[in-house]
């Protein structure tokens, strides 16, 4: 397939430069993990004043990687949310660890820091925490938590790229932070994730372990047209490629637009949907800012709310179901009562760079009709 027919793939969703410069790339012949995932990662790093950034093909491989680094071994425990996309909990699974889930706060639908300490036993290593709809966790609380029990916390910010967490940006605050760049996400190389550090150490193992355990800066080449290396860690096949990465870079430069366009709805949401019978906004934090991938909020009768909205021509999802309902996770827990009430009662309105004030206002006024 020629590089015009590929970029045509996908431009209705790149913009004019992200084109430029990906066919730019598919021209060459280094189309695989090259300098432009370099150039990604520094990217990323300047953008969010990150330590350490390693390009991968997905977040979820990033949380692997992160599990395997920090020591999780088959028969370990890995304390989680099960509010989340599964691509946050199959990697225990891979490690053949097991899942212990925390329950979540019912005004955030994050992972509860209060409910994490009590999970926690000799065999935990590592404490998993997603940023549902883009809102960071209490990361300090969870990191106090980890610190006092010698484990690592493994963020997964996926829905979280650009959120900041009392001043900071996410991704500065654990020790692993997994970002995605899937095509539904605010900044998108079409596929490919980042995993972000705080140790060198971390970044020097995770840089080999991507691929294949190789040592592809130290290794040294030979007259035989190949490389003089030694491969003594396991490895995966978790490189991102130049391709997805050029794509990244245009779209990051979207970044700051987009944060200003979803704060704008966000705020319309937000004085709109107050005093409404049967509507429970989340919790406002003053001490975070968040990515707002989606807007959640809680509803009554909520089949009625979807279909009404529905009629009106608004898409509405509950985006992720919780993961305990799927057998690979065990089965529907019965210990976990605020992710009961917030499972079955939590929606999330439209949030995208295709809609605008206006339409956030024709959503609230269909809200504020009834159902």
């Amino acid at each position: 397939m020629t590089a015009h027919k590929v970029i045509n793939m996908f431009s209705p969703h790149m913009s004019p430069r992200a084109i430029e410069r990906t066919t730019e790339v598919l021209r060459t012949p280094m189309i695989g993990q090259g300098q432009v995932v370099d150039e990604f990662e520094r990217a990323i790093q300047k953008t969010l004043c990150l330590s350490y950034v390693v390009g991968v093909n997905n977040s979820s491989s990033a949380i692997r990687l992160a599990l395997d680094i920090c020591g999780v071994k088959p028969g370990d425990e890995v304390v989680t949310t099960p509010m989340t996309c599964t691509l946050t909990n199959h990697p225990i699974l891979e490690q053949f660890a097991k899942l212990v889930f925390a329950d979540i706060q019912l005004d955030t639908g994050n992972i509860d820091p209060v409910d994490v300490a009590r999970r926690i036993t000799p065999k935990t290593k590592a404490i998993v925490c997603t940023h549902w709809a883009g809102t960071p966790c209490d990361l300090d609380e969870l990191n106090v938590i980890a610190r006092q029990h010698g484990l690592a916390v493994i963020e997964d910010a996926s829905e979280a790229f650009g959120a900041t967490y009392r001043g900071r940006s996410v991704g500065l605050h654990s020790r692993f932070i997994a970002f995605s760049f899937h095509a539904i996400q605010i900044v998108t190389a079409t596929e490919g994730g980042v995993l972000a550090m705080q140790m060198a150490s971390d970044d020097g193992l995770a840089r080999m372990k991507r691929w294949y355990g190789i040592d592809r800066i130290g290794r040294k080449p030979t007259v035989l047209g190949y490389y003089d290396f030694d491969v003594n860690t396991m490895g995966f096949g978790y490189y991102l490629t130049n391709v997805s990465a050029a794509i990244g870079i245009e779209n990051l430069a979207t970044l700051a637009d987009q944060q200003a366009h979803r704060q704008k709805i966000a705020e319309v949401y937000w004085q709109g949907l107050t005093d409404i019978a049967g509507l429970t906004l989340l919790r406002h934090h003053d001490d975070r800012c968040p990515s707002y991938h989606f807007f959640t909020v809680l509803v009554d009768r909520r089949d009625e709310f979807c279909r009404k909205l529905d009629t009106a021509g608004v898409r509405v999802s509950i985006v992720h179901a919780r993961n305990d309902e799927y057998s690979i996770f065990g089965g529907i827990r019965s210990d976990l009562p605020n992710l009961d009430r917030f499972s079955k009662s939590y929606i999330g309105l439209p949030m995208h760079m295709g809609m605008d004030e206006g339409d956030a206002t024709r959503i609230v006024n269909v809200i504020r009709s009834g159902w």
